[in-house]
This record gives structure tokens, sequence and C-alpha cells, in this order.
């Protein structure tokens, strides 16, 4: 079973309250300045810094929450099983199960500090790596 995910993410100021409300300031958002948030959409400028700005001091960025999709992840699971008849009244199952079974690398969402140097940077994975996992279960 292929699985795809797709990652809403927000831009947000952090480390000051810029709308001197005094309120959660890991949640106060910036100004969106321009249509093109993206950057090159590589690891190194996947958000572009220049469509956004700090918000003016007492007012709340435009930024609206969730509205960037940040890169999508897919990862391709599988599952095989066999039962063999030992006798008349005893079953051997054998199993076999992979998770990300092409160890596809899912990238991770951007840095949304607007007030971090490695802002629009992608800095982590997404999911995990392969996984595979195997089973016996004998029924009698």
């Amino acid at each position: 079973m292929t699985t795809v995910w797709v990652n809403p993410v927000s831009v947000w100021v952090t480390v000051r309250d810029l709308a001197l409300n005094g309120q959660r300031t890991q949640q106060q958002r910036v100004n969106q300045v321009s249509d093109d948030v993206y950057g090159e959409k590589t690891l190194a400028q996947y958000l572009d810094r220049a469509a956004f700005a700090q918000p003016q001091p007492g007012a709340f960025g435009n930024h609206v929450r969730n509205s960037i999709v940040g890169p999508g992840r897919w990862t391709v699971d599988l599952a095989l099983s066999k039962v063999v008849n030992v006798t008349d009244r005893q079953i051997l199952e054998l199993r076999v199960e992979a998770f990300n079974l092409l160890n596809h690398f899912n990238w991770g969402n951007p840095t949304t500090n607007f007030n971090s140097g490695g802002f629009g940077r992608i800095t982590s994975m997404a999911g995990d790596p392969r996984i595979l996992q195997f089973g016996l279960k004998y029924g009698f």
C-alpha cells in the first residue's frame, strides 16, 4: 500500500511579543507580502524569506495559518504471508512486513520561525527509514 501525506505549515514570529498582548508569543504570525512564498524548494531554501515581513508593533500579522504546503511525503508498505499446513490440525504462518519498503527519504517541514537563521531550510527527515518485520505463528 502506498501512503501519501501533505503537510500544511505556518510561518511564526517567536522570541518577541510583537502584538504586545502578552499571550502566546510562539504563535504570532508574520505579514505575508508576496503570494510566491516558496524559494527554490530545495533542502537549503524551501521557503523565501523575502515573501514575509515582521508585523508592526502592536499589530497581528496577516499570514493565514496552515496556508503553505510543506514537502509531501510518501511510503510504500508491504505485507506478505503464507500459511503452510504441517498436519491436518497444525498450521504454520510465515509473515514478512516492510514499512517504507523503498527506503525513500522524506523531507521534514522547513523551519518556520521567521527569527531563526535557518528559516526556510529543511533540517530533518519525516517518517521512519525502512523497517522490516518477520513473524512466525504456529497453530495447533
